[in-house]
């Protein structure tokens, strides 16, 4: 836990995070191994890990952001922890980020002990590890994502079992269509033939196989 961080709570801050990009706001709550910034009526949680700097912003730079007037939107009592926000999410439209190239839209519709199951209206049931999740931002209660007159109600992955853990759960779907890195800029679909310790392999629509490094996937579609 980073002691250094309570005395920045209140302060106008900005990060840099992995993969060269910057976000600036003010610093309203922390735990243990994640923060919470506040921009622009919108409230992000941050891992830890993907922050390489964190700086205090001049009186100029600090003039331009609001203050806020309301609690963060997640609800949780305790200690703070990704793992516990992902839980208080569950059900929220919420915005991952998670590839640099575009952030995903979506519920949260469980949480194992090191990854989500996450229901998108484009790209349907995925799943996403927990050291992936770059930033996540709830949607308040009272928006229409893409202006439907009713709520996008998650896809009914809650009622199907799920392994607790992301690597139980590739070997679980051997057999299956999957598309890992939807998003990126290279993205690889194919049927998942099998698993070993930290591949998996993949056979493409023009039967070639592809090797994948479990540690390297961002997400994961589940059929």
């Amino acid at each position: 836990m980073e002691k250094f961080i309570k005395h920045y709570v209140g302060e106008p801050i900005t990060l840099e995070l992995l993969g060269k990009t910057e976000l600036s706001g003010t610093l309203v709550d922390w735990g243990a191994d994640v923060l919470v910034l506040f921009k622009q009526d919108e409230f992000f949680y941050i891992p830890f890990f993907h922050i390489r700097e964190i700086e205090l912003l001049s009186n100029k730079e600090a003039s331009t952001l609001a203050q806020p007037d309301a609690i963060p939107t997640l609800a949780v009592t305790e200690m703070l922890s990704l793992e516990k926000i992902l839980l208080a999410a569950k059900g929220t439209f919420v915005e991952i980020d998670v590839t640099a190239a575009q952030p995903l839209h979506g519920h949260i519709t469980n949480t194992l002990d090191d990854y989500i199951v996450f229901s998108s209206p484009i790209y349907q049931t995925m799943l996403i590890p927990f050291q992936h999740i770059k930033r996540l931002t709830p949607y308040p209660a009272a928006s229409r994502p893409y202006r439907f007159n009713s709520s996008i109600s998650p896809l009914a992955s809650t009622a199907k079992p799920f392994a607790t853990t992301f690597d139980n759960q590739l070997e679980d779907m051997i057999g299956t269509f999957a598309t890992c890195n939807i998003g990126d800029k290279k993205s690889i679909s194919g049927k998942l033939l099998h698993k070993e310790d930290h591949f998996i392999s993949l056979l493409t629509v023009k039967e070639k196989q592809i090797h994948v490094n479990i540690h390297h996937i961002k997400t994961i579609t589940c059929t």
